[in-house]
């Protein structure tokens, strides 16, 4: 934890450049002033005829300036490489300071300009330090992360220690008998209409146990039904009949959850929702994009009191999840976003799909939903305050930069229904309005971070910019 300073104080280091770079280095200071931490700057203290060298090895060694923001562009990087000027003799004071100084975390360096060819100028002394960059697309975060340190805050928060996931204890090379029974097929039975049997033969049993321990020993009941659909799926997702065989038996299992009530359809929805994740995770990893386009664009048959013709975010997601989520907040002494998607996490198939492409294809289905769907309400994908943000490597990034390639978006433009490039910037287009409206962000009422959509990463001219 940071040292906390609530009147900072701050020297800037800058090399004489253009008129306009120093206008660049005022308007910084003039910002920093404005957020409350007060600037030493040539420009503001020093008049004519004052000494230089002494106001600069002042400001670098009084312990009442909290830190010095190093400015680095080409001219302050060559005469600090070269030790020439004003930034020569500051960087001597400076280097000895860093070398030699137990506090070196009073220097900051800060990418305040690059070459042509998009390099930072970087001196020699400094190429380690880790430094801000407000030369980048994400200048403003980098700002605000500055102005935190300036501040003494917390710019990464470690995650509370979590519970070991249940499948640590897992055997994985002995599937359950409900696996095997799935998974030996008979010539009359096909993997699905086994397991729906199955499914169809859930009661909830008797448990001896506080009421809200007693619901989460039910719902744990139900994974080995998902962990045998996950084993259904990896065996079969590249047959000719998948998507029907799928389909169908997600139709007969949710008709026959619409006569349940309770803990017990809260139980199998969980299941639909969930294992649909998997399914398109699973479709996924294996770049069956044509498949996945399928699933989220097709239409579906929801029964109920009145037969609807819905999209996959309607037919697969459910928000029903009181008593189990309830339940999981009680039982932890913890007010999570939200139970049912903590517990997903806590009990991952990490043996075939892992936390990072679960969240991902969480995230995913969001923004496929956007972009693929004409409707006035979108998956929201409850996991994404796991899936990791900016500062932690959202698992959407990986995906998204990778459209910057020409050839990657040769591989995936059947996953959003597009021929040509132009047609999928074209699509993109779509997502254009939610970025420039923030209320139509997707995100937990008690969070500040947004569900990341794929143009969070990329810009749409940026799409298929490189071979």
């Amino acid at each position: 934890m940071e040292k906390k300073i609530e009147n900072p104080k701050v020297f800037i280091s800058y090399s004489w450049s253009s008129k306009e770079y120093e206008e660049r280095v005022m308007d910084l200071a003039v910002r920093l002033q404005s957020d409350g931490i007060e600037v030493l700057i040539d420009k503001w203290i020093m008049k004519p005829g004052s000494d230089t060298i002494n106001f600069m090895e002042k400001c670098v060694k009084d312990p009442n300036v909290n830190f010095v923001l190093m400015l680095l562009d080409k001219i302050y990087t060559e005469k600090a490489d070269k030790k020439s000027g004003g930034v020569g003799i500051e960087t001597q004071i400076i280097s000895n300071e860093v070398y030699n100084n137990v506090d070196q975390n009073k220097f900051i360096p800060i990418v305040f300009d690059r070459d042509e060819s998009g390099k930072a100028y970087i001196p020699i002394y400094l190429k380690t330090r880790f430094h801000y960059d407000l030369t980048k697309e994400n200048a403003e975060e980098e700002y605000v992360k500055l102005v935190k340190q300036i501040y003494g805050r917390e710019i990464y928060f470690k995650p509370e220690l979590g519970k070991k996931p249940a499948w640590v204890d897992e055997n994985l090379n002995s599937p359950s008998s409900l696996k095997l029974r799935v998974l030996n097929l008979k010539k009359e039975l096909s993997s699905y209409e086994i397991l729906e049997g199955e499914i169809k033969k859930f009661e909830l049993k008797e448990y001896e146990n506080e009421e809200e321990k007693k619901i989460l020993k039910q719902y744990e009941d139900s994974k080995e039904y998902r962990d045998a659909l996950i084993e259904v799926f990896l065996k079969n997702y590249a047959n000719e009949n998948f998507i029907d065989d799928t389909c169908e038996f997600y139709e007969n299992i949710k008709d026959w959850n619409s006569q349940n009530n309770g803990l017990q359809q809260e139980i199998w929805d969980a299941f639909i929702h969930e294992t649909f994740i998997y399914l398109i995770a699973i479709l996924l990893k294996y770049k069956q994009y044509k498949t996945i386009n399928t699933f989220i664009t097709k239409s579906y048959f929801k029964k109920g009191y009145n037969e609807n013709i819905v999209s996959f975010n309607y037919y697969f997601y459910s928000y029903h999840y009181d008593l189990i989520s309830r339940a999981k907040c009680k039982v932890d002494g913890k007010e999570y976003n939200s139970g049912i998607a903590t517990l997903w996490m806590e009990n991952i198939y990490q043996s075939k799909i892992d936390k990072k492409l679960f969240t991902q294809t969480d995230l995913l289905l969001y923004n496929l939903s956007i972009l693929l769907l004409n409707t006035d309400w979108y998956w929201f994908p409850i996991t994404y305050i796991y899936a990791g943000n900016y500062a932690y490597e959202s698992s959407l990034k990986d995906f998204s930069i990778r459209l910057k390639s020409k050839y990657e978006v040769n591989k995936v433009k059947s996953l959003f229904g597009v021929n040509t490039i132009e047609e999928l910037k074209t699509l993109f287009k779509k997502v254009e309005p939610i970025i420039q409206n923030k209320r139509e962000r997707y995100r937990y009422r008690s969070t500040f971070e947004y569900a990341e959509l794929i143009t969070d990463f990329i810009k749409i001219e940026e799409i298929a910019s490189i071979n």
